[in-house]
């Protein structure tokens, strides 16, 4: 349900354990709908709905804040989450997310203690001790235009955390050339200040399917994996990107 504490499951629940480096995190969801508006967007494919009518936004039937702490009263320490990830089904910065979410935290990191990760195109948290990443999967213009309309530039989305405790990077969904091309090389260097890189593939495209698709990604993750191993970043290459890589 919007607003409590639940368990992840799939791709959601591989990419909250590596980011936390923990096993059994959860995750909230402050909201569904996002005005992003980008095109590569999952969640319309996720819950079978038009792009238009998940840019229209649901808001659970009180504050965040208030569910979770509920949950959280009725469990004993020992069961408290290991650790918690905002958001799959929205972004949790959103102009109207952002009290919501901050109080959430607040609750979690500053009351219990509880630790938190957070993934936006709207810039970050004002809180310490948060894990907090941005989707940035291109720093050309007129990517962002076209395919993240209504979100930050990314290179304001880099300025937003490059200089927390904990920056870390989605570049997911990678595009590949058939549908934008770049030069990887160029576009890393840009992440050297980043401690995790979560690399993904895009999706629910023919043009990403294809064999010279295939050894694009294939090419890319050696070239971030010996970029992050120079720079001591952090890297986890998502495993539905793998299995498409080996041919699975």
């Amino acid at each position: 349900m919007l607003g409590h504490l639940y368990h992840p499951k799939g791709l959601a629940l591989e990419t909250a354990r590596v980011v936390l480096e923990i096993d059994d995190p959860c995750a909230v969801n402050v909201a569904l709908g996002c005005t992003n508006a980008c095109l590569y967007c999952y969640v319309p494919k996720f819950l079978r709905k038009s792009r238009e009518s998940c840019q229209i936004i649901q808001f659970p039937k009180m504050p965040p804040v208030k569910l979770v702490q509920e949950q959280l009263r009725n469990l004993h320490p020992s069961k408290f989450p290991q650790g918690v990830f905002l958001s799959f089904l929205t972004d949790p910065l959103l102009p109207v997310n952002k009290n919501s979410t901050e109080d959430l935290i607040g609750l979690l990191v500053g009351e219990y203690k509880i630790p938190v990760a957070v993934l936006s195109k709207m810039g970050t948290s004002r809180f310490e001790g948060v894990r907090k990443g941005v989707t940035i999967i291109s720093f050309d213009d007129k990517f962002w235009k076209e395919y993240e309309p209504n979100a930050l530039s990314p290179s304001a989305r880099r300025g937003s955390i490059e200089n927390e405790e904990y920056p870390w990077v989605s570049v997911e969904p990678y595009p590949p050339p058939a549908i934008w091309e770049q030069n990887i090389f160029n576009f890393l260097e840009e992440l050297k200040f980043a401690k995790l890189i979560v690399f993904g593939k895009w999706n629910y495209d023919a043009r990403a399917t294809t064999e010279h698709a295939r050894l694009e990604y294939a090419a890319n993750i050696n070239v971030i994996t010996d970029f992050c191993k120079s720079n001591h970043i952090r890297l986890h290459i998502k495993s539905d990107t793998l299995r498409f890589v080996k041919g699975e």
